[in-house]
């Protein structure tokens, strides 16, 4: 019964996010989880000064201006968010990462969403409509890729070194718990 449910709501919200951004089905987290042994394989190697960039490295544009730079939050756990503006699974995780980028973001965490869409409109509207204060790249449709990603919305928790520390595909409110304690958890490592 409960699969049948999230298949109809994954359903539902993939025509509501349209075409080829097509939500993430909902799926429990885990270090050894299929998306998270394909997103933990080396696809490049290379250094950026005292950075070594790692399958996990990107530099977009931001919708504040300028870049966003991963090597920028060198020694940093970093939560990434891909997502599309009118997304509704998007739209209920943006606010939770929010919440959590309000508690840690002192301690050390750093919160990046990186929307899909080419322009910088939909992550503008995309913050103005919930409140995001994180910062939000646009332009990541090919980041995604080399992420595995296969809809939105994405949540990848990277720890210190930017390796794949979880990962969860799509968004439901009963992740908090296991996305709160990976973000504890990472920052407790040193």
């Amino acid at each position: 019964m409960k699969k049948t449910l999230l298949l109809s709501a994954a359903l539902i919200a993939a025509s509501a996010c349209g075409g080829k951004e097509q939500p993430a089905q909902p799926a429990q987290s885990g270090n050894q989880g299929p998306a998270a042994q394909a997103a933990a394989k080396p696809l490049s190697a290379g250094h950026a000064g005292a950075y070594k960039k790692k399958d996990t490295y990107f530099k977009l544009p931001s919708a504040a201006g300028g870049d966003i730079d991963l090597a920028a939050y060198a020694g940093k756990p970093v939560l990434v968010m891909f997502f599309t503006e009118t997304c509704p699974y998007c739209r209920l995780a943006g606010p939770y990462l929010q919440k959590l980028y309000a508690k840690y973001s002192s301690k050390g965490l750093a919160v990046i969403g990186i929307c899909l869409q080419p322009n910088p409109d939909a992550p503008q509207a995309f913050a103005k409509d919930l409140g995001i204060k994180f910062p939000l790249a646009y332009k990541g449709r090919d980041i995604a890729a080399s992420y595995k990603t296969q809809g939105v919305p994405y949540i990848f928790a990277l720890d210190r070194a930017h390796e794949v520390y979880d990962v969860w595909e799509g968004y439901d409110p009963s992740y908090d718990a296991t996305l709160e304690t990976a973000v504890q958890r990472m920052l407790a490592k040193k």
